[in-house]
């Protein structure tokens, strides 16, 4: 922590940089840090800049309008650059192309994670956001209310609201310390998700009554192409949730979700209830993540795809 902190109050420049399609633990785990280092050195430049827009139902925390996209920097000229909940360099998008030759420090819960920093603190833990607010303490930052309530979406976020298996006690007794501060569970929850549009609510139906069941593999499937999306009036925000609903069928093991974007390419995202391993799945098309939780992007199309996780599974 030590030599983290010596690298931050060197450098001048500071960019954070979270992955593409953001979801509550890179917002929540990059808001933090933001909010937290613009407190301690107020006459650094610290910019937070995501490829993508922050999605609608995490866009009710306090300092999301700060988050920067590529388009807004003019001048990059970053000393540090600062991953977060990044499995790969490449997870980071176009955003990667502001950093120069900056020095990097990986912070990142993903076992898949192949350290790519100059600094890593990857470790295995219920989320990014769990992790961050180890290293703000660690900085002698002073977590305030704003901060809490971003790293606790990033907890509700990444552990189904204390439901999955990642969950462990020092996971609640960070969260019973957010609360302590005056973070709203109840707000938090219901903001984040029970609230959700309407395009949202039809691609999950979508998906309810067009999914399909690989009885002997015990494995739930759906494939939504990019013309389907458009038809329904709905962005790839409204699909989250997707993969987690298909393997809520009791006879479910593992879950797969397809979903094509406007190149063609598809974005994989799988679960797993038990035992089996997606992350290995995952790297066979390059991605990764988690045991139970993990994705990948392809050029394959849907049909070879769910060929070769049958072949895996």
């Amino acid at each position: 922590m030590i030599e983290i902190k010596d690298k931050i109050e060197q450098s001048s420049n500071i960019i954070i940089a979270g992955h593409i399609n953001p979801d509550g633990d890179t917002v929540g785990a990059g808001l933090a840090l933001l909010l937290g280092l613009e407190n301690k050195y107020p006459n650094k430049r610290i910019d937070f800049v995501l490829q993508d827009s922050v999605p609608k139902n995490i866009s009710f925390l306090k300092g999301t309008e700060k988050i920067k996209k590529i388009e807004d920097i003019v001048n990059p000229n970053y000393d540090l650059a600062i991953f977060v909940d990044s499995a790969t360099v490449e997870r980071v998008g176009k955003v990667e192309r502001l950093m120069g030759d900056a020095f990097k420090i990986n912070i990142d819960h993903h076992i898949s994670n192949p350290k790519y920093g100059d600094i890593n603190i990857v470790e295995d833990i219920s989320s990014t956001s769990e992790l961050m607010h180890s290293i703000l303490k660690g900085l002698d930052i002073e977590i305030t209310l704003e901060m809490g309530e971003a790293i606790y979406l990033g907890l509700v976020n990444d552990t189904g609201n204390f439901a999955h298996s990642n969950v462990t006690n020092k996971t609640f007794l960070v969260a019973s310390e957010l609360m302590r501060l005056g973070v709203n569970n109840n707000k938090i929850v219901n903001d984040f998700f029970k609230t959700k549009s309407l395009q949202r609510m039809k691609v999950l139906g979508k998906a309810l009554s067009e999914m399909k069941f690989i009885q002997d593999k015990n494995l739930m499937y759906f494939n939504l192409s990019y013309e389907g999306l458009k038809n329904l009036d709905a962005i790839k925000d409204d699909t989250e949730g997707v993969v987690e609903e298909l393997l809520n069928y009791s006879d479910s093991e593992v879950s797969l979700f397809l979903r094509e974007d406007e190149t063609g390419k598809i974005k994989g995202s799988m679960r797993s209830k038990h035992d089996i391993d997606v992350n290995k799945i995952a790297g066979i098309f390059g991605g990764g993540g988690h045991i139970k939780a993990a994705g990948f992007t392809t050029e394959l199309s849907p049909d070879e795809i769910l060929k070769r996780v049958v072949e895996n599974l």
